[in-house]
């Protein structure tokens, strides 16, 4: 009688050990982990910081611009050729005023004020307004179209 050798025992394959590169150590993969933990959090961060000031801007949107109109219109008077007399400049002022609360309760219109920001370049393009030019301004503040 012939006996058959017994079956041979599967092949034990090694425990599965995590991917690396190769010539990884733990230390340097544990090092690359951790980078993209740092870089979420640093993206956390950011955002958090972008919407705190979001609400700021929100905050204190009508005190911009406040602040933005009377500097515009500080550049004007300032930038005013020696022809403009002071009772122009006043009247400048006081319109430039009364249109800038018109803005905050918005009865004017977004049109109306990117019109008026671009006549007030193109006054100013040349580093000096003239009387005309001021005179042209104050009537559109006074009345803009519609």
């Amino acid at each position: 009688m012939s006996e058959t050798p017994p079956p041979a025992p599967a092949p034990v394959l090694p425990p599965q050990l995590p991917v690396t590169l190769p010539f990884e150590d733990a230390a340097q993969r544990d090092r690359r982990q951790g980078c993209l933990k740092w870089g979420l959090v640093g993206c956390a961060g950011a955002s958090v910081a972008v919407i705190v000031g979001l609400l700021f801007l929100m905050n204190n949107a009508k005190k911009l611009m406040d602040f933005a109109f009377d500097q515009m219109g500080d550049q004007i008077v300032a930038a005013s050729a020696p022809d403009v007399t002071p009772a122009e400049k006043e009247s400048f002022r006081s319109a430039m005023k009364a249109f800038s609360e018109k803005v905050k309760n918005r009865t004017v219109a977004a049109e109306q004020v990117t019109v008026f920001q671009g006549r007030v370049r193109a006054a100013v393009a040349d580093s000096r307004v003239t009387a005309e030019e001021l005179r042209s301004l104050t009537a559109f503040l006074k009345d803009p179209p519609r």
